[in-house]
């Protein structure tokens, strides 16, 4: 191969690479691991307290007995469970919901489980922005790199809201694909806020109901709503994708 041969597969290896100038590539780092320092510290220091195992938490009677064990610390620890849970989704949502709606009330339950829940998110988002795109596109170029670049700007808010609404679809890509795309924390954390809400509204009324009431028709209506929506918004977002 002569000298121009090589400069001319030189050139060519370097325009397939991609373009990392103006990647996210460790934004929010002292946040994430002091955040998750203090997580961990914090939910080995509940286990030790209190050891419990994922069967009892993954049931209403048992996370809610398990809550009420601490006495007057109960909303930390419940916080703490949720948290984790928006990290790694090992107990049931729509469970956690109900057991906090039934634990602590409809108002209460609704904000420890949506401040509990974007914290989650926000760790995760951070957490995958400190690996960043650098590491991202050796490992899936030609596969995610288009639809990452995708949500950056007001195109990203609408994906995230999307996705939010979608309860079905795994919480944690969304903070891991929203972590490594060049989207902002700020729209990523407000499409975050707005998609979880009516959910979590949804679910929390439901588990209160089950105890505090025995209105049977609003349940169903509620519980139809939670179904329906998602539905009526993935076929408007197919819709608008062809």
């Amino acid at each position: 191969m002569n000298s121009t041969e090589r400069k001319k597969e030189t050139s060519n290896n370097m325009k397939k690479c991609p373009d990392l100038s103006g990647r996210p590539s460790g934004n929010g780092q002292p946040f994430s691991l002091i955040s998750l320092t203090v997580v961990a510290v914090l939910v080995l220091g509940l286990y030790l307290y209190k050891p419990v195992t994922l069967e009892e938490l993954s049931t209403i009677d048992g996370f809610s007995r398990y809550a009420r064990s601490f006495g007057v610390i109960m909303p930390v620890a419940a916080f703490l469970i949720i948290l984790v849970q928006a990290m790694v989704p090992v107990i049931p949502f729509v469970m956690l919901c109900s057991a906090v709606g039934i634990l602590f009330g409809v108002g209460k339950g609704i904000a420890i489980l949506w401040v509990g829940t974007l914290t989650g998110a926000s760790i995760t988002f951070f957490l995958s922005r400190m690996l960043g795109y650098r590491w991202a596109v050796p490992e899936y170029e030609g596969k995610v790199t288009a639809y990452l670049d995708k949500m950056n700007g007001p195109g990203g808010f609408l994906i995230i809201l999307t996705l939010r609404l979608l309860p079905y679809f795994p919480a944690p890509l969304v903070n891991i694909t929203a972590g490594i795309s060049r989207m902002k924390f700020a729209a990523f954390l407000s499409a975050s806020a707005i998609g979880k809400l009516p959910f979590i509204i949804g679910y929390t009324y439901l588990g209160y109901n089950l105890i505090n009431s025995k209105d049977y028709a609003l349940m169903l209506a509620v519980f139809a709503a939670l179904v329906i929506i998602p539905y009526l918004i993935m076929k408007i977002a197919k819709k608008e994708s062809t």
